[in-house]
């Protein structure tokens, strides 16, 4: 997990919160981290469309989605 995080922040640009409240591996190969329980998050999609950051107020990062955790291995 350490080192998909690690690619996603290298390949965003993003510095990640270090505390995960939940992680949800789906069965078609996406990754869901939550960093904080938001009832209603705001998702922003990346443009190479592999990952969608979620946000609470627009600017907290709350979430990540990686929608194929193979392009992070």
């Amino acid at each position: 997990m350490k080192k998909i995080l690690a690619k996603v922040e290298a390949r965003y640009g993003v510095k990640l919160p270090r505390k995960v409240v939940a992680v949800d591996f789906g069965h078609r190969s996406d990754l869901y981290v939550r960093f904080k329980h938001v009832e209603k998050p705001n998702g922003e999609a990346t443009k190479d469309g592999l990952a969608i950051f979620f946000y609470e107020n627009g600017d907290n990062l709350v979430g990540l989605e990686l929608l194929d955790v193979e392009a992070f291995n």
